[in-house]
């Protein structure tokens, strides 16, 4: 024991960074290092001969730790540990003890070598780092406006904090494990737009998207997404940390403000578009009023009226249909009819502004009769914006191509394409939107006519789309529309068109009642039926209409609905009290179904919508006046 004594002064008695010292088999101390010196602050004469029990707490030592360690070392010829020991003056240290037993060469248990060693820095830096990694994990947890969360390198899920539960609606155990791509639609995992956002992040970096997302109950929610690549110290790829944020809120209110100005931007294109007429129309009617017997001019100021008027007209209606439909209150009148004559009435629409514009229509359409079961004027109307589109955005001398195809038995395909300015990538999805315009402000036009065919062709179960490869590149409008009832030249019924006959000579003079408040109105339209040769009288509100029909007993009131004293409604049914014989037809700017159904009920036998054209009116005088029913 002196030898190995003598060994452990020489070698280990100078070393200061290891507290190492021998103890006898009962645990006291023999030998003392510099190294014990400065870790436990005793001066060799102060600890050699104590038990080493002197280092522990006092809840070690009433536990007998420092026994348990020299059995254990004895047993097994070391033993190791970790924890706090005590230094003379009581302050505590963190420590690695090595205890290894020494043995004779005869194998005889002489005593111990303990080696310690002050980890106090190392295990504080840890366990601030600890304590840094779990306040960071708390905060992750913890965190409600953002769902934060670790990818592996295949995207699957491995961590999970308090945002993503409330943003995406998985708990922690349903959603570990499986693949990111669960929290997008069917659409962008077809596209494969996950694998896709990983292999940006690993080639750039980090990547950032926004779209629809999809929670655990189906629900959509627009995503903020950024994902970053993390690497080790080598370079390695460790996986993804993925953010996300819902912007949902956000995204209505944008799209709020979008709407709203659109609205406004629509609100003076509508004011734009209706002063443009009324400019020619005042101006014609002002030249006329001076110059009434040039028949020459005033017939050529009429036409300019008339078109003047026709373009209100079309704006007001599509305002209108607008209306209806987005209310709900446009049920279609579907029935059999031609497909050629829908087609060939809605390309004479369109024929003066193609005219204008020196531009080309091909149609294309199969051979014999097409017969369709649809709203007749509702798919015209179809077919003449679409084709009016492509008029405004196509130059002069510009080709318009009209596809008719039938596909699938009963599907239509009805394609237009143009040579035009085309559309921006950016705006086609946004075409169809209600008071869209894009760039065609300087086009004119209220961004309607698009919607309405789109809900047009809907109602009838259809679809519509738009492509175009770019500006100046053309655009092409494809629907499709499932009311084929059959095609060929041996195709069934034909449709069937009706013409009102002229009326047959009068032996005496037809009698009009003109009611309306609007004095100019009243007055322009029985100066109307007089030239018609008609015997007129004209009334300005309801109890003048109702007192007027008893003395001048008219074969035809053409009665307004709004009107001060009494309306039209109420004047109605007081003179069908006493007269059932009178056609009462109604003129009015109201044209709702519920209008329609309010002045059948009153007793009017038609409804017309103002303005009513001249045409409509000589309409009424064939149906009510041709019999000459009433004498004078």
């Amino acid at each position: 024991m002196k030898a190995k004594r003598d060994n452990f002064d020489y070698l280990v008695a100078s070393v200061e960074d290891y507290a190492i010292f021998t103890l006898n088999v009962g645990g006291y101390i023999q030998d003392w290092n510099l190294g014990a010196e400065r870790t436990k602050l005793y001066q060799a004469p102060e600890i050699i001969g104590k038990h080493f029990r002197c280092f522990y707490s006092a809840e070690d030592q009433a536990a007998g730790l420092p026994e348990k360690e020299l059995e254990v070392a004895a047993r097994n010829g070391r033993v190791s540990d970790e924890g706090w020991r005590y230094r003379k003056d009581g302050e505590r240290f963190w420590a690695n003890v090595t205890i290894t037993a020494i043995r004779g060469i005869n194998g005889e248990l002489e005593g111990f070598l303990k080696i310690t060693r002050d980890l106090t820095e190392r295990m504080l830096a840890m366990e601030s780092l600890r304590q840094s990694d779990e306040r960071f994990r708390l905060f992750l947890e913890c965190v409600q406006d953002y769902a934060i969360l670790m990818l592996d390198v295949d995207g699957r899920v491995v961590t999970w904090n308090q945002g993503a539960r409330r943003i995406k609606g998985y708990e922690q155990h349903e959603i570990i494990g499986r693949h990111f791509s669960t929290f997008y639609p069917q659409d962008a995992r077809e596209a494969q737009l996950p694998e896709r956002l990983l292999r940006r992040a690993i080639e750039d970096g980090r990547t950032e998207d926004e779209g629809w997302r999809i929670r655990k109950d189906g629900s959509r929610f627009w995503g903020n997404v950024i994902i970053t690549a993390l690497h080790d110290s080598g370079g390695n790829l460790r996986g993804f940390a993925k953010i996300t944020r819902d912007l949902s809120e956000k995204r209505q209110v944008m799209e709020l403000q979008e709407t709203d100005r659109r609205k406004d931007l629509f609100l003076a294109t509508l004011a734009h578009e209706l002063r443009n007429p009324l400019a020619p129309i005042l101006m014609g009617v002002d030249v006329i009023a001076h110059s009434p017997a040039d028949q020459t001019m005033v017939r050529g100021i009429a036409g300019t009226l008339k078109r003047q008027v026709d373009q209100m007209v079309h704006l007001i209606d599509d305002l209108l249909d607008m209306s209806r439909i987005s209310t709900g209150k446009v049920m279609l009148k579907r029935s059999k009819v031609v497909l050629q004559d829908v087609i060939n009435s809605a390309c004479e629409t369109v024929a003066p502004s193609m005219d204008a514009r020196e531009q080309e229509l091909v149609t294309d359409m199969p051979r014999g009769r097409i017969i369709i079961e649809a709203d007749s004027h509702r798919l015209a109307q179809v077919v003449s914006n679409l084709l009016s589109n492509a008029v405004k955005f196509t130059p002069k001398r510009g080709r318009i191509r009209l596809e008719i195809r039938v596909e699938q038995e009963e599907m239509l395909r009805i394609t237009v394409k143009d040579n035009g300015r085309g559309i921006p990538k950016e705006e086609l999805s946004r075409v169809f939107d209600l008071f869209e315009q894009g760039s065609s402000l300087a086009e004119g036009g209220l961004g309607i006519g698009l919607t309405l065919v789109r809900s047009i062709i809907e109602m009838h179960g259809g679809v519509i789309h738009a492509t175009s490869e770019g500006e100046g590149r053309g655009s092409d409008f494809t629907a499709l529309l499932p009311i084929v009832i059959s095609s060929g030249s041996d195709a069934g019924e034909s449709a069937t068109h009706t013409v009102d006959s002229p009326a047959p000579p009068a032996t005496e003079k037809p009698r009009v009642l003109v009611v309306d408040d609007g004095k100019s109105a009243a007055d322009i339209l029985t100066m109307f039926f007089e030239m018609e040769g008609l015997l007129c009288a004209t009334a300005y509100d309801g109890i003048e209409a109702v007192e007027l029909a008893k003395t001048f007993q008219p074969d035809l009131i053409c009665m307004d609905l709004g009107m001060p004293r009494m309306n039209g409604l109420d004047a109605a049914r007081i003179i069908r009290m006493t007269d059932k014989a009178v056609a009462i037809v109604a003129l009015s700017g109201w044209g709702t179904d519920d209008d329609r159904r309010s002045t059948a009920a009153a007793g009017f036998d038609q409804h017309l919508v103002k303005p009513v054209s001249p045409d409509d009116i000589r309409g009424l005088i064939r149906r009510y006046l041709r019999d000459n029913a009433r004498a004078c």
